[in-house]
Parts: structure tokens; sequence; C-alpha cells
């Protein structure tokens, strides 16, 4: 369109170029017409016509023989259409056709113009374009004006000679015009294609992870919600999966972020080799991993990854370093635990912190018993305003002496009496206060209220040891031991009277800040205990060197001792290390007198559990010895 104006106004501009040219050559040609030709027809009786008022007397028959001379060679070849010769009034002195009519009337500018002394041409436009001219008549001998000539001259050689100019200026115009449209059309082609790429690989990285390549969480979502649609209408099943590396934060701190970065590319390129291409997998940041298995059930998505784990955990150089990763994997399964996105995404979430928390590496979730992270959150703020309203209270369990059943400590449990749901049991709240920096003010809470109770029980006469459970974050936390001295000195317990319960899980961790956290805990005379102990497997070389006074037997082991040879073999190896390090063994989870007199046949030191008495606040706890009151035969130490 723009080319197209171009041409309207260059046609425009052309078009009054001819007719100025034309007019121009019509003012020329009349003027030799006029000297050449007309002045020498009218010859010496020019003067008498001057003095009669110009032509107003009209021609002499020489003169009008003359003017046929004198013109009849231009009309003939066409150079002249029609020529007049008037007077000032307008009277037709002289034509080429012999007519005494028509013209330009006397009342037209351009006649009284010429006629004033001026020239004057127009194109005048009809089924024949001509020029018309209106010159005055000047004699050679007075040079006065006596009349005017009115020429039409053939305007035709002009307007082609003027279609030549066009065409020729066209085809010049037109080559260039070519030329910009080509080099404009391969800039726009380069251009767009330029802007495509850019806008695809736009889309890609809004797309994909920069690191790995892999789709990212916002095109994770939109895939997987795509597959559950179709399994929605199709009645087909499949699995959602959260991977999480372990141990990742270490390689990182240990061997830098280049490292972690080249990791995360190995794990990465090796979980989507073993997935295949019919399965979706994606990074959802961090070290963290999400994949959808569509068309496979629990045995076949459980052989998938196992298969993907085994991939995933070999062993890789990194900085000349040999390591092995491995993974936790949460599963949920659809349509059984939902076909929702967000509800698998959640369940899948649940199980793989399951798994973290246990043994297993692959975990399928089993609707109960799992805990729901994306809850944590709430939980974490109600928690923080609980800590605020003092909402938590303290119950105590006691731990008594084999084989006399008498009360020798207490273990503070923390509940939390909370305005809607009432007492909440530990389980409800702290393993999202573990995943936050909410433990480290809340173990601060029970410390300072369980001494507390401690000094009114001793204020009683009893003399009981206060047992605390303590997390492995509050032994990373700077200057955690000597809160802890200084909290015991502002009551005034002595140190041996407090016991810090570590999870064996802490110390499976192996991190130099909580092994240097127990060992100046330990040196200081307060009793460590290793809970749980079992569950976590810790290697005997960390126990080794640490000052653990007490080691405590996970319940899952004493539950069936009275009659499970395995447990009995387990248990009697646990009390023998502990007493080899010199450490007291107290058993957890003692429900039962048959389970309590094999303890205590087998040198059991101390039982905890719902046989002695459940948690109670402090005044509650019966300080009367509890004996069991069946004897087992047989039992050999």
């Amino acid at each position: 369109m723009p080319v197209v104006a171009l041409a309207a106004v260059m046609m425009q501009g052309y078009q009054q170029d001819a007719a100025e040219q034309g007019e121009a050559q019509g003012l020329a040609q009349a003027a030799v017409i006029a000297e050449m030709a007309i002045g020498p027809a009218l010859g010496g009786e020019e003067a008498s016509g001057a003095r009669g008022g110009g032509l107003t007397d009209g021609l002499s028959a020489s003169q009008t023989e003359g003017m046929h001379r004198a013109t009849e060679h231009a009309i003939f070849h066409g150079l002249v259409l029609r020529l007049r010769v008037r007077s000032f009034t307008g009277q037709v002195v002289f034509s080429d056709d012999g007519s005494t009519s028509g013209g330009v009337p006397v009342a037209d500018p351009d006649f009284q113009a010429a006629a004033n002394g001026g020239s004057r041409a127009q194109v005048i436009n009809g089924d024949v374009d001509v020029i018309r001219v209106l010159q005055p008549l000047i004699t050679s001998a007075s040079g006065q004006s006596i009349g005017v000539l009115e020429l039409y001259l053939p305007y035709e050689p002009i307007a082609k000679q003027l279609r030549e100019q066009v065409n020729s200026t066209w085809w010049r115009m037109g080559g260039g015009l070519a030329a910009l449209y080509l080099v404009l059309a391969l800039l726009a082609w380069w251009t767009t294609r330029s802007l495509s790429r850019y806008a695809a690989r736009q889309e890609h990285s809004a797309q994909h992870d920069a690191l790995t390549g892999l789709p990212n969480r916002a095109a994770f979502r939109t895939r997987a919600e795509a597959v559950l649609a179709a399994a929605a209408r199709d009645g087909s099943q499949g699995a959602v999966v959260l991977v999480d590396l372990n141990r990742f934060k270490e390689v990182n701190d240990t061997l830098g972020h280049l490292a972690g970065d080249e990791l995360l590319q190995v794990v990465s390129t090796r979980m989507r080799a073993a997935l295949g291409p019919e399965n979706i997998l994606a990074r959802l940041g961090g070290d963290e991993f999400a994949a959808v298995l569509p068309g496979r059930d629990a045995v076949e998505a459980m052989a998938l990854l196992e298969t993907v784990h085994e991939r995933a955990s070999e062993e890789l150089v990194l900085n000349g370093v040999p390591l092995r990763i491995e993974a936790s994997f949460g599963v949920a399964l659809y349509p059984e635990h939902g076909i929702a996105f967000q509800q698998l995404m959640n369940s899948a979430d649940a199980a793989m912190y399951q798994g973290k928390r246990g043994t297993a590496d692959i975990v399928i979730f089993s609707g109960a018993g799992a805990g729901h992270p994306h809850q944590w959150l709430m939980v974490q703020a109600e928690l923080r305003h609980a800590l605020e309203r003092d909402e938590l209270v303290l119950h105590y369990q006691p731990k008594v002496g084999l084989p006399g059943g008498e009360v020798r400590g207490l273990e503070a449990l923390v509940r939390w009496q909370h305005p809607q749901h009432g007492l909440l049991p530990p389980g409800e709240f702290l393993p999202a206060a573990e995943h936050s920096g909410l433990i480290v003010p809340l173990t601060e809470w029970v410390l300072r209220r369980a001494l507390a109770d401690q000094s009114c029980w001793t204020a009683t006469g009893q003399d009981w040891a206060l047992s605390v459970n303590v997390s492995a974050r509050n032994l990373e936390v700077p200057g955690f031991p000597q809160f802890v001295l200084n909290l015991l000195a502002e009551v005034g317990t002595p140190v041996h009277r407090l016991i810090l319960e570590v999870t064996e899980t802490a110390l499976v961790s192996d991190m130099d800040a909580a092994v240097r956290a127990i060992a100046q805990l330990g040196a200081s005379g307060i009793g460590i205990s290793v809970d749980d102990f079992g569950a976590g497997y810790t290697g005997l070389s960390q126990l080794r060197g640490l000052p653990i006074t007490e080691i405590k037997i996970d319940r899952v082991f004493v539950a069936d001792v009275a009659h499970d040879p395995q447990s009995q073999a387990i248990v009697r190896s646990v009390i023998e290390l502990a007493h080899g390090l010199g450490s007291r063994v107290t058993a957890e989870g003692v429900e039962t007198p048959e389970v309590c007199q094999w303890l205590a046949e087998v040198g059991c030191d101390e039982a905890q559990g719902y046989l002695f008495g459940r948690p109670v606040p402090w005044p509650q706890v019966s300080p009367v010895p509890v004996v069991p009151s069946t004897e087992v035969e047989g039992v050999s130490r």
C-alpha cells in the first residue's frame, strides 16, 4: 500500500510536469509562429492596422493571402491544429478554416492577459488533448501589440514523449523497488526466522530446566495434567513419582556447586535413559525430580523405579572423588490415590518423606501413617502462635529400674493443647517442626519447662533424672551445649540429673557439628542417650569414642521379645554391646509382665512403657515400684 500510494503521488507529479512542459513548449512554438510567420505575413500594412486601433479594421486581401501562405505548411503537417488572429475586441480577423467566430471569450482571463501583452498556455483535455496558447501579436516596426494570436497545438507528441519518460522512469523505479522489496523481504524473512527461533528458545527456556534440559515444574504440571485427564476419560492407570537426592547438600558443600551441577546432569541423564521416552521426567528444582509413569500398575511401577534407582545410584567420579548418590522415591498411584494432579503430588511427597524417615528407598503412598508435608506450612504457622500463647504442655513417662521397678527418671514428652483440635500427640506437629527452624525454639521451651518441673519434684523429695529429646538440628546450632549448661546453672540443677536423648538417625548423619556437640555435652557431665537404637543401623565406629551413657532399645525389638528367638538374640546383643561400652540399657515399649521379666533376666538395666505408666503430668506419676506379676520360666541369660 505505501508503494501504491507513492506511485499515485509520482504519477500525479508526472502529469503536472507534463502539463507544464506542454504549456512551455506551446508558448515557445507560439512565439516562433508569431514572429516568423504571422509578423512577416502582415507585412508593411501592419502600421495602418496599428493606427486603426489594432486589427479592428480586419486584414487586407494581401495580408490574408500572406497569412494563408505562412500557415499552410504548419496546418497541413499538423503542427498547428487551429489558428486564429483576433482583435482586442475578440473579432476573428483570420482563421485557418475561414471561420469568423468562436474562440476564447473576450472575458476569459487568458485572453485579457494576452491582450495586455502577456502569454498564456493551457492543456485542454477532451476527446483529443490540445495545448491552447493565447499570444499577443507584436509589430516589428512599432513593437506594439496589435491583436491576439489564438493557437491550438497538438498535445499528443508531448504526451507520448512524457509516456516514454514515465515508462523509462517506471522501469528504473520498478527495478529499484523490486530490489528494495527483495532486500526488505530477505530482511523480513531473516528477522521473522530469528524472532521465531528466539521465541522458540524463550518458550523452551520457559518450559525446561537450563541445567539438565528436562521439563521444569510448569511444563511437568501441564503434561501431567494432560495425562491425568486422558486417564480419567479412558480409565487407565499409572503413577506419579517424586524423587529427592539424599545428601546432595553434602556434595555441594564438600566438592563445590560445579560438582553438584555435574552430579545433577549425570543423574538426570541416567534417570531419563532408564525411564525411556514413553514416561515423563522433570526437574522441579534443586535436587528434586518428578515423573509420570502412564499405564503402569503398582508392580510395574516398582519394577521400573528399581531399575531407575539402580542406574541413578551407580558410582561416578566428581573432582577425582568416587561416590554414589542415593535417592528417595515417593509414589502415588492413579486412580487409586486420586486423579487430581495436586492430590497425587501431595501423596507422592508424603510417601517420599516417609521413605526418608525410614529405610526404604522407594515408598508407595499408603494413605495411613504418612505425613503430609504440604500441610506443614499451616502447622508451622500455628505452632509459632502456640509457642507465643503457651499452648504446649509436658507429660512425663517413668523409666524404672530392673528388676525392682523403682522409678529412676522421667522422660519429658511434649503435647500441644490445640484450641480447636484438643490435645495433640507429638507425631502431629514434631515432623513439621523438625523440617523448619521451629525445632530450635521448641526444644529450648521444652528444656526450660522440664527443668522447672524437675525443680518442683525435687522439692517434694524425688531425685528422678530428667530425659529430654533433642533433634539433630539442635546439635547443629552453634552454642547449643553452652546454652544447656547456662540453663542448668540458672535453675540450679546438677548436670548429671539431665539426660539428652538423641535419635539414632542424628548419629547416622555423621555431622561434625553434632558429634562435637555430643562430645562437649558428655564431657560436661550431662548424660547422652541414643534413642530408638536399631531403627537406623548406627555403625559401631560411630558409637566408639562418644560419651554415651544410655542406649535405648527400639520398641520394635522389645514387643515380642518374650517369644521370638530372633528378637531375643538382637536384644541380648545390644545389651552386651552397651555394657561393653560402659552404657546402661533401657528397653522401650514394655507393655507386659512377661517382657519385663525376660528383660530383667537378660540384664536390661531399665524399662519404659505402658506397663509402668502412660505419659501424664509429673504430679500424677506414681513413685511406687512396679513389680512384674508373672515369672517366665526357662529363660537363660
